[in-house]
This record gives structure tokens, C-alpha cells and sequence, in this order.
């Protein structure tokens, strides 16, 4: 038996060709070109759409437990509640995407997003997967969907609605000011 291996081995020769330049195909580490096609992405619901945006900015998924309403604050800051011994910042941006309100479930998540010096939350209806969303599949916004929704970058064929990073972050800075917030305990 070792001889028949040894035999086919000889006969093609091409073949451990193949297998090294395969081997040496799936070793080779990413370039910028290849990785930049795809990005880790959080996908989550808001107000039956589904939306993603780019996991770099997102620091947890976390479970609403409790919440504490802001009497007259107005939109998108929402409450406050308790994150790592911190006091969190909880923007609602269904009023900025244009889609309709709707209360607070037990299924609602608070995605964490790194804001720098202050983490702010993002109120969610659900927080559903976690994927790599291939930049070529994002398509632009219609001119008026686009003026009317500033937060969105584009729409992916499947129809999940793609959050500009740097706009949800420009938006987050400016109501959780970091001077304006305490530490909780």
C-alpha cells in the first residue's frame, strides 16, 4: 500500500504544486485592498428595518435593565442608565432615520459606542447579528432619501439600511458632552 502511495505521488508531481500554492494562498495575510472590502458590522433593528453599523465604534451590546427618562429632553437624547459603574448617555435616532417611535421592550438593546472621551448608548429595538458587510454591496441613498436621512451612508442589496460611523458620532459628541454627564456608582 505504501508503494501504490509513493507510485501516485511520482505520477503527479503537479499535484504537491497545487496543494503548496494553495496552502501558501490561505497563509498569506490580508492586504489593505482585500481587507478594506469588508467591514465587522453590528446588525440591529430599529422600528422594523434593520440597520449595521461598523463594529469598530460599538463597544458592547448591551441589555436595557433599567432606564431613566430625561423629562424634556429632546430628541435623539432619550434617558440615562448605568454602564461599568458610569452614567450612560442613551440617544434614540429613529426621529434623525425618520422611522416611528415605539416604546421600550424587553427585547431593546443599547449598543455602547466608543465616543472617545464619553461613551454614549444607541437605543435599539434588537439586536440581531454580527456580520462582515462587503462595502461593494453598499449602494447610495436616493437624493431625497439621502437629505431627509443624514445618518445613513447607503442601503446593502438585502435591504439593511448602513449608518455612517463618523455622522452617528458627530451626532453622539454633541449630546453627551462629557462635562455634562457625572459618574454614577
Amino acid at each position: 500500500m505504501g508503494e501504490s502511495l509513493n507510485a501516485a505521488r511520482l505520477a503527479a508531481p503537479g499535484h504537491v504544486d497545487v496543494l503548496r500554492k494553495r496552502a501558501a494562498e490561505l497563509a498569506r495575510v490580508p492586504t489593505a485592498g482585500r481587507m478594506s472590502q469588508a467591514v465587522p458590522a453590528v446588525i440591529f433593528e430599529l422600528a422594523d428595518e434593520r440597520y449595521a453599523i461598523e463594529a469598530r465604534i460599538v463597544l458592547q451590546v448591551h441589555v436595557l435593565r433599567e432606564l431613566t427618562p430625561l423629562a424634556g429632553a429632546r430628541p435623539p437624547l432619550f434617558g440615562v442608565t448605568h454602564w461599568r459603574g458610569m452614567v450612560l448617555t442613551i440617544l434614540d435616532l429613529r426621529a434623525e432615520l425618520g422611522v416611528r417611535s415605539r416604546g421600550v421592550t424587553d427585547l431593546s438593546r443599547v449598543l455602547v459606542i466608543d465616543g472617545g472621551r464619553q461613551p454614549f448608548g444607541i437605543l435599539a429595538d434588537a439586536a440581531r447579528d454580527f456580520i462582515d458587510l462587503a462595502q461593494t454591496t453598499v449602494r447610495p441613498l436616493g437624493a431625497e432619501e439621502a437629505s431627509t436621512r443624514t445618518l445613513l451612508r447607503g442601503i446593502t442589496d438585502d435591504a439593511v439600511l448602513v449608518l455612517d460611523p463618523d455622522a452617528v458620532l458627530a451626532v453622539g459628541r454633541a449630546v453627551a458632552k462629557p462635562d455634562d454627564m457625572g459618574r454614577g456608582g
